[in-house]
């Protein structure tokens, strides 16, 4: 499961698993992590150290490099082999703690079962519990930007869309907790209270708008626009400030079909601009299952999919690699299934003229 290095900028991650796998993490799991200035660390557990299990000396490492870097929270992050061993994440974090007095997070993900999905919301509910608990741990709040879009993560939506839809809404006065080209901001785990929107743009920030909306009564508008006739109609949602779905009805004149397979908000989006264009799309996510799309929960079932779409598909590009039969593919690449793989296929999305130009 995936614990984003994205809560904010200043976060330490230490990733605790054997030495020399760090490279592996940092170059194809986490796309800010690889040539940046993360702070992410492996603690190089040795054979001896798992089997001896020597927790002060992993305590100690992190101790004296949190101490000279300063970061904001740290974050101790499982992988399969502490997990296999055993190893109290909760309670080494909270040692860590006392001795550095910096906000620190155990988070026990193995690798083998659960999505970063499951990552996502599991730092959400550690985040904002602890400074529930420690009020005193909070930055002062600078009341800049009280929407938020909470979730979203590189692996479900690239650099240049994100960017695109954030510089929109700021052109049009609307301002987000989130600063310029950051994905997630420390006063939202902060101050959950004094949000007043949330922006749904992926399908773990659904969640975690349901649950603000149960616990703060926050409003929600689920999905993004694409291109400027929807983004009118889209900031209208937003200034109403009411929870909502963004949504297009279904096409009278049907001319041709397809399927999407995406995380299943930003799929829903997609789906949204092509039914104006009088094309309907069946829906499928392999994140997790919910009532707006059909959950893809293994390689078969993908496989089925993909190798029987005779017309539209839209889908990353290694799905691609096992269809035959569609006569329309249009590369929709997903970190999370792709990696560095699908870069050079990554498109903005948004641009509703691309979409036309594809003849679709």
């Amino acid at each position: 499961m995936h614990v984003p290095s994205s809560v904010c900028r200043g976060g330490m991650i230490c990733i605790h698993d054997a030495a020399g796998c760090t490279g592996n993490y940092t170059h194809f799991d986490e796309p800010r992590w690889y040539g940046s200035h993360s702070m992410v660390y492996c603690t190089s557990l040795r054979k001896v150290d798992a089997i001896l299990g020597d927790d002060e000396k992993l305590i100690g490492k992190i101790t004296k490099n949190a101490l000279e870097r300063h970061p904001k929270f740290i974050a101790i992050v499982g992988s399969p082999v502490p997990n296999v061993i055993g190893f109290d994440f909760n309670g080494v974090a909270r040692a860590v703690e006392n001795r550095t007095g910096i906000p620190c997070f155990g988070f026990p993900t193995a690798g083998i079962k659960g999505t970063y999905y499951d990552g996502i919301l599991m730092a959400y509910s550690a985040l904002t519990e602890y400074y529930e608990r420690n009020p005193e741990k909070r930055e002062t709040w600078n009341n800049e930007g009280t929407i938020a879009v909470p979730g979203i993560s590189p692996l479900d939506m690239h650099q240049e869309v994100f960017d695109s839809l954030c510089e929109t809404l700021a052109e049009n006065g609307i301002s987000l907790m989130q600063g310029k080209g950051m994905y997630g901001s420390l006063l939202f785990y902060q101050y959950p209270e004094k949000v007043t929107l949330n922006l749904v743009w992926n399908q773990a920030g659904l969640a975690i708008a349901k649950e603000m909306e149960k616990k703060y009564q926050t409003p929600y508008i689920v999905n993004f626009p694409i291109g400027q006739k929807q983004m009118t109609s889209y900031l209208d949602l937003v200034k109403e400030g009411k929870t909502a779905v963004f949504k297009v009805l279904s096409p009278k004149n049907i001319r041709r079909s397809g399927v999407i397979i995406a995380d299943s908000v930003i799929g829903d989006s997609v789906r949204n601009f092509l039914r104006a264009e009088n094309i309907d799309c069946q829906l499928y996510t392999i994140e997790h299952e919910d009532d707006v799309s059909t959950y893809l929960n293994d390689e078969d079932a993908i496989l089925s999919v993909v190798k029987d779409q005779e017309d539209l598909l839209i889908a990353d590009p290694l799905f691609m690699e096992f269809s035959g039969k569609a006569k329309n593919q249009v590369l929709f690449p997903q970190y999370s299934v792709s990696s560095r793989v699908g870069k050079g296929s990554y498109w903005n999305y948004l641009d509703e003229n691309k979409w036309l130009e594809l003849n679709l």
